[in-house]
């Protein structure tokens, strides 16, 4: 730790060492889902080849970007204080504002699991054709923007990353789902414009009060906020990223969100909005805060436990399966708030693990409920049942993903739990014994899920129920390998998450 230290004082910030990487390698992640999009814009859609066409282009640019990302995971290296294929660009000179970007063991796992969902979420919708080139573009720039902002290095760029995947999520809400969908597009969009709309007041303030003015995130950690300025930055960025994340109590919008969006939709707003929350969690909150976020750490916990539980008993309740997975992530997102009040290193590795999991697991989980919803025309679960007899290879994927999400072990979600609870008990020794039993109370509601949905008597309007093809069973199993890959070898990731956590921690004082 000594050697750390030393090196948070001696060594540049926000370089890449060695210079052996390309430093346009995040702007390719970034833009080739845009220069896709901007591609299928002059394609015709009218006939099944040219949708066909469409859909190559979208898979063909989402692929791209996840064959780049893996590319950045293979060639990261412990950066130690400093951000790894580090590239800045003057963008609004007037302001301080640059074109900045970068990653540490903090986000890298993040851009990782963008790229991947989105790709996922462009092969789910395969059988989409009304409006198809609207929404693979949407979708396309959705994917730019969710990613950008894992990747930003200056706070300007960040937000305006994040309003633009929000308007982008929105109209793909709106567009595409189930008949209450505009509503609940009307609420996502209150509520996390609204939290973005404080991060951004948080942001100015931080501008303005800086030293010397600048939105340059590296530059603004080492800036120290005391007192009253202090603790209103951290309650303006805790109740941003709260939202985002689905804290209770202002949770509703995700719940409403994931059963009225379309399948795949619901996938990058269970499986990657609510990261967007936890990443400024960490990033943000804690990495420029530290001290005022100590001082009420026990507060900032209790939103945490609270969430834990309510997500634990509200999925108990819950007769919609789509919903019920919403629910779980509400607890799984509490466990993330209770490692950042504890503020310990090995809570926040677990917890950025548990990031990772939970993105693999939910896209499973919603695949398949997606599946039994699409092809018995209900998500409710009173109306189901039987249907592994019918769907053996959806119920098999429904199962290992359950699995999955209860933190079994041999699966990554394990690992990532573990270490959190672990690492947070020293703090939090109460709390972190409620953790558990909201875990418990998840673990039931998964059981009875699976219970419900696959197992009992079949109903006769289900006889025919077709079950999950190809293309399902294909990317649902790749996801699986990577719950057991990253599960049986977490130092894959584990090391890397590390190194950018003791970095924050040590930049922040910590």
């Amino acid at each position: 730790m000594n050697q750390l230290a030393a090196l948070a004082q001696t060594a540049p910030i926000g370089s890449t060492p060695g210079g052996e990487f390309p430093t346009l390698l995040l702007s390719s992640i970034l833009w080739v889902p845009t220069i896709a999009a901007v591609a299928i814009l002059f394609f015709p859609a009218r006939t099944d080849v040219e949708r066909d066409r469409i859909k190559t282009v979208a898979v063909s640019g989402a692929s791209l970007a996840l064959a780049l990302a893996v590319v950045m995971w293979y060639g990261f290296r412990e950066q130690f204080t400093q951000f790894a294929y580090d590239e800045s660009h003057p963008w609004i000179k007037a302001v301080g504002a640059a074109y900045h970007l970068g990653v540490d063991g903090v986000s890298m796992p993040l851009v990782l699991l963008a790229t991947l969902l989105f790709l996922v979420a462009v092969l789910a919708s395969w059988r989409v054709r009304e409006r198809l080139k609207e929404y693979m573009v949407l979708l396309l720039l959705t994917q730019t923007a969710i990613t950008g902002v894992f990747a930003a290095l200056d706070y300007l760029l960040l937000v305006a990353f994040w309003a633009m995947a929000l308007i982008g999520l929105t109209l793909l809400i709106a567009g595409w789902g189930g008949r209450r969908r505009v509503p609940a597009a009307w609420r996502f969009f209150g509520f996390t414009m609204g939290a973005w709309a404080l991060l951004v007041l948080a942001v100015l303030i931080m501008h303005f009060k800086a030293t010397a003015p600048t939105f340059d995130i590296g530059t603004l950690h080492d800036q120290v906020f005391r007192g009253t300025i202090g603790g209103l930055l951290l309650w303006l960025t805790v109740a941003a990223f709260g939202i985002t994340l689905a804290a209770v109590p202002l949770h509703g919008w995700l719940l409403d969100t994931v059963s009225e969006a379309g399948t795949p939709v619901a996938i990058l707003v269970a499986g990657l909005v609510v990261k967007l929350g936890a990443y400024g969690l960490v990033r943000v909150s804690l990495g420029q805060f530290p001290e005022p976020l100590h001082r009420v750490n026990t507060a900032i916990m209790v939103i945490g436990l609270v969430s834990v539980l309510w997500g634990g008993l509200s999925a108990l309740g819950q007769d919609n399966a789509k919903r019920l997975v919403a629910a779980l992530t509400v607890s799984q997102m509490g466990l993330v708030v209770l490692a950042v009040s504890s503020g310990r290193q090995v809570a926040l590795d677990g917890a950025l693990l548990l990031l990772f999991a939970h993105g693999l697991i939910v896209a499973v989980l919603l695949g398949v409920v997606g599946l039994v919803a699409e092809r018995t025309g209900t998500a409710s679960l009173a109306g189901l049942g039987g249907l592994a007899a019918r769907m053996p290879r959806g119920a098999v994927l429904g199962v290992v993903g359950a699995l999955a999400a209860l933190g079994v072990p041999g699966f990554v979600g394990f690992t990532g739990q573990l270490m959190l609870l672990v690492g947070s008990y020293p703090s939090h020794r109460t709390g972190t014994m409620v953790a558990v039993l909201g875990l418990l109370l998840g673990a039931a509601a998964l059981l009875t899920m699976l219970q419900r949905l696959f197992f009992g008597s079949l109903a006769e309007s289900h006889a025919k129920v077709r079950d999950a093809g190809t293309l399902e069973v294909g990317y649902a199993s790749g996801l699986v390998f990577l719950l057991v890959l990253l599960g049986l070898l977490p130092a894959l990731l584990i090391d890397n998450i590390n190194s950018g956590v003791l970095s924050l921690l040590i930049r922040a004082g910590a």
